[in-house]
């Protein structure tokens, strides 16, 4: 029997003959793995969105259990990622922004911080993207990707694109 425990990550349970995993150390569970930020974001957005669908406050235990799953994917966040700049700080300090407002009763002002904490993470990892991305995708002379590496629109580095005789 196989099931994936990360995307593209397959792992082996235990066969039909009842090979368990202490008897198979290959088979043993993965370490945890940081969440992705992708999963981070939906969440934000759908308490944000929740919170600013309600009539009223939440409940003191709708409110503890929506702050601990925030908090929770938050912590599970990959490393390194966030942690140039204050970046960091400064997601978390929206949480903690967003919670306080919330309880106090400000819906819109819980809502903004939830707003601004999306928007740092949509931010931080786009440009930890572009990053990545950029010694394979060098902008050529005229501002396109030319995919090379070069960042001269040619091949061979030479910075001609044509050749002209």
């Amino acid at each position: 029997m196989t099931f994936f425990l990360h995307h593209d990550a397959p792992a082996e349970t235990e066969s039909a003959t009842g090979v368990t995993s202490a008897q198979s150390p290959g088979l043993q569970p993965h370490a945890r793995r940081p969440a992705r930020p992708t999963i981070f974001l939906e969440a934000l957005l759908a308490t944000r969105l929740e919170l600013l669908s309600r009539d009223r406050v939440w409940p003191a235990h709708t409110m503890a259990q929506r702050e601990r799953v925030l908090l929770t994917l938050w912590a599970q966040r990959p490393e390194d990622l966030f942690e140039q700049h204050g970046t960091a700080d400064s997601i978390e300090h929206c949480l903690h922004e967003a919670f306080a407002s919330a309880e106090a009763g400000s819906k819109v002002q819980a809502a903004m911080a939830l707003k601004r904490a999306y928007y740092l993470v949509c931010c931080t990892v786009s440009a930890s993207t572009s990053v990545r991305g950029g010694a394979s995708a060098a902008p050529d002379g005229d501002g396109n990707g030319n995919g090379n590496g070069n960042g001269n629109g040619s091949a061979n580095g030479s910075g001609r694109t044509h050749d002209k005789r």
